[in-house]
């Protein structure tokens, strides 16, 4: 723990603690590779500068932390519902009903993601 303190790596409970302002200037200061940090949340932030610095060797990559209670399966399984509805939407033109399950598909994908980039 001292070792990596002395490098200036952050375990992810301290990345956590800081506030969004402070990681973006961290972002900046030690990570100028890391592009669109003004537009990203806080949580997002911090996933870039962990994989940042696993893709620069400075951390393990089992550092990651999976998404906890679903497997790929699982999320498969969402998407192919959330699929089912946004075909039944947009069939009956129902533009709300398809803006929805469109988001759902993109943020089960962007979880699996996430579950495979840390496994």
């Amino acid at each position: 723990m001292q070792e990596k303190q002395a490098e200036g790596i952050m375990e992810r409970e301290e990345l956590e603690k800081l506030t969004a302002t402070k990681l973006r200037e961290l972002c900046g200061e030690k990570y100028p590779e890391i592009v669109g940090v003004s537009g990203m949340e806080k949580e997002e932030m911090i996933e870039a500068i962990i994989s940042e610095e696993v893709r620069l060797g400075l951390r393990p990559k089992t550092g990651a932390v999976a998404p906890k209670g679903q497997g790929v399966s699982n999320l498969k399984a969402q998407i192919r519902l959330f699929k089912r509805q946004r075909d039944e939407a947009l069939a009956a033109k129902n533009y709300h009903g398809l803006r929805e399950a469109r988001a759902g598909i993109k943020r089960l994908k962007k979880r699996m993601r996430k579950h495979r980039e840390a496994s």
